[in-house]
């Protein structure tokens, strides 16, 4: 049995759509910003917002692929696009924030003077930017658009930083290295945060047993219903981190409503966002 189920996908992908624009009006404010403010935590922003940009694209794209019914050539329909969405954006935000790196570590040791007037100016219409952006996604479900949240969640605490580095540099000169360290620790928190949706998404992709699904009560439930007798054959995995599949084989009672049983598997299915079962009475 089939439910089709689209409607997060979509959601997704109109938020995705929102994000993309704000974001890419954004990016002209941050190069400007760079520019003339000499700051390499805003340089290392605008590479880091390019990344933004170009990731929040690839995600709108397979997110609205993922929309589309099943075929003869992908008979589960296209959900896995929004995994693999999710695992490209994540691999390359994790590479940027390692250019991020490569870039301010040398800086560290070789501080040069900034704008800082101008960080501030530059930090708060980005603090308004990517706090609209982090709204947006903050309730989003699919793995694309928790990758991109913590993405933008990142821009906000690293231009909270910037806020607070540009009004240290106003009040004390002396310590423009001050500017680089907080570019590296924008660059960790990234790293690791990814590093968590990267593997999240890979699991998936494996399919592994959805974390929201619990095997054990499944089965106790399963095996509650009247005339079943045991399970003999199991198995489920997600197709997206939201919706998943499931096959499996029910000893029954000879005699037993077949059809009554069945729909109280479906019915028990349908809490754990299962929408294509596959049952064999045994």
């Amino acid at each position: 049995m089939r439910i089709d189920t689209h409607h997060h996908h979509k959601k997704a992908g109109e938020n995705l759509a929102f994000v993309f624009f704000i974001n890419l009006a954004f990016n002209i404010i941050v190069i400007l910003g760079a520019l003339s403010t000499n700051s390499m935590a805003i340089l290392a922003d605008f590479l880091h917002d390019a990344a933004d940009t170009i990731s929040i694209a690839i995600a709108w794209v397979l997110e609205k692929v993922s929309q589309r019914d099943s075929s003869d050539d992908y008979s589960y329909g296209y959900q896995r696009f929004s995994i693999l969405g999710a695992v490209i954006i994540s691999l390359f935000v994790i590479f940027m924030a390692f250019v991020i790196l490569s870039e301010a570590i040398p800086r560290l040791f070789s501080p040069e003077g900034v704008d800082a007037e101008g960080m501030l100016i530059v930090a708060i219409i980005a603090i308004v930017f990517k706090s609209v952006s982090v709204y947006k996604l903050h309730k989003g479900e699919t793995f694309n658009e928790k990758a991109i949240f913590f993405h933008q969640l990142g821009d906000v605490f690293e231009w909270v930083a910037i806020l607070i580095l540009s009004i240290v540099l106003i009040l004390w000169r002396n310590v423009p290295y001050l500017d680089a360290l907080v570019s590296i620790c924008i660059a960790f928190w990234l790293i690791f945060n990814l590093g968590r949706n990267l593997i999240k998404s890979l699991r998936v992709l494996l399919q592994k047993t959805p974390d929201n699904f619990d095997v054990e009560e499944f089965k106790s439930d399963i095996l509650a219903i009247g005339g079943v007798k045991a399970i003999d054959d199991f198995h489920i995995w997600s197709l997206d981190g939201i919706d998943s599949v499931m096959t499996l084989k029910v000893n029954v009672d000879f005699g037993e409503n077949l059809e009554e049983i069945k729909k109280e598997i479906y019915n028990i299915s349908n809490r754990y966002h299962v929408i294509d079962i596959t049952i064999e009475f045994d």
